[in-house]
């Protein structure tokens, strides 16, 4: 019968899963395409864009979205959820407002001069992002998993649809912007479906105030960790651009995109099954937490041995081959990324044992190291004038550094765990 039970939510999961990783791959999959249509300088400005829409994007739910399942009666979760839309056309006008006074001195300072005359795309896709987290949470609510999947399909196919289309069409480089946004759009799905959000009684001004200060914590401790997290993945980026000019910028963020991409989507299906073990080890404490932390750790990095190895060894040839010429500098760069993202691989999908230890602390201090880590070093090599490659060694060093850090922070929980349970058992 325990059978039973969980495999509705375990189809559910590999619903969002195999929806998650198929999106994925049709993103991966076209960039040999659109690497060929757009130049790096193209990429340079798509990747300040991203990194810019996803700061704010994540600021601007103010982390409301994350207590949209929580209410027992839908009505008050529509109300959080209707508090989280607000959060975000705030977020949006502000953003409108900030951008009409100052687009251009912000593009310049970022390194992507040209980001100035998109701006109104940066407010549109910062709005579609923010609708995006509201729904997918709703959705999650309304056990939608079947329709989570298909949408994170749709999503990556939507996004490539509308950069390719865009891009042979020569509308360039606004395709590759609006691919971003457009992918999201899809969420609006979970509006108007038959559970959907505007399907509910609409909350009052004073039920959604109540909401608000019935779940601030999320805007007050929950935003600003989440904030903090982005920063430590876009802020690099955004450095690089800053220091190195668009065209570097253009060649790192394909990089990060063409490395990451395939490990997240591995880290995510392994930290389903982690979560799930994990978990149990921890309600009927046996001892082995700390044993099942590190056996994961250590097949996570026999499964990314090979790909790094391969990157190691022919970066870029391998990425002059498959991506054109013009993009072999952005093979040196995977070569010397490639450890750090083995370690990111590795490490990432154990980092919940912190959440379920309910060390947060520890995992609140890690994001701000990491933050620092792997910001500094690109930073001091900018100013000191190092080349650009050696910025990208200091990231790299930064980031395998963090996710050391990381590793020991998730062991030393586990092995408090298990000493615990020895010590109260004995």
């Amino acid at each position: 019968m325990g059978a039973l039970r969980l495999s509705g939510p375990l189809r559910g999961v590999a619903s969002i899963v195999s929806g998650s990783v198929a999106g994925q791959a049709v993103v991966i999959l076209t960039y040999p395409l659109l690497t060929r249509l757009y130049d790096p300088g193209d990429f340079g400005l798509f990747t300040v864009f991203a990194s810019v829409v996803s700061m704010i994007a994540v600021a601007s739910t103010a982390s409301l979205e994350s207590a949209v399942p929580l209410p027992v009666d839908d009505r008050d979760a529509a109300a959080v959820a209707w508090a989280a839309l607000a959060f975000v056309a705030a977020t949006g006008l502000v953003t409108a407002l900030v951008g009409a006074v100052a687009a251009a001195p912000l593009a310049a300072l970022l390194g992507a001069p040209r980001l100035a005359g998109y701006w109104w795309l940066v407010v549109l896709t910062v709005l579609a992002f923010g609708t995006y987290l509201v729904l997918s949470d709703w959705m999650v609510r309304d056990r939608s998993y079947g329709a989570l999947g298909r949408r994170n399909l749709l999503q990556g196919i939507g996004q490539v649809g509308t950069q390719l289309g865009l891009g042979l069409a020569g509308v360039r480089p606004v395709g590759l912007l609006m691919g971003l946004g457009v992918g999201r759009v899809i969420a609006l799905g979970g509006l108007v479906s038959r559970r959907g959000l505007l399907r509910q009684p609409r909350p009052t001004v004073a039920a959604i105030r109540a909401a608000v200060r019935r779940y601030r914590r999320f805007p007050l401790i929950a935003m600003p960790s989440a904030l903090v997290n982005s920063a430590g993945l876009e802020v690099p980026l955004l450095l690089v651009a800053a220091l190195y000019g668009d065209v570097r910028a253009g060649f790192l963020g394909l990089t990060v995109r063409v490395i990451s991409g395939p490990f997240t989507v591995i880290g995510q299906a392994v930290n389903q099954v982690f979560a799930g073990e994990s978990s149990a080890a921890i309600r009927t404490p046996n001892g082995t937490l700390g044993r099942i932390v590190r056996t994961s750790v250590r097949r996570l990095l026999l499964v990314g041995a090979v790909p790094a190895a391969v990157l190691l060894a022919a970066g870029p040839a391998l990425f002059g081959v498959v991506f054109g010429q013009e993009w072999t500098e952005a093979g040196e760069y995977a070569r010397l990324l490639a450890l750090a993202y083995l370690g990111q691989l590795a490490v990432v999908p154990v980092s919940s044992t912190l959440f379920l230890l309910e060390r947060q602390h520890h995992e609140l201090a890690w994001v701000v190291l990491r933050l620092l880590l792997t910001a500094g070093g690109p930073l001091v090599c900018g100013i000191a004038g190092a080349p650009v490659t050696t910025a990208i060694a200091a990231l790299a060093a930064g980031h395998a550094l963090s996710y050391v850090l990381l590793y020991l922070l998730c062991i030393r929980a586990a092995d408090d765990a298990d000493r615990r349970f020895r010590a109260g058992s004995s």
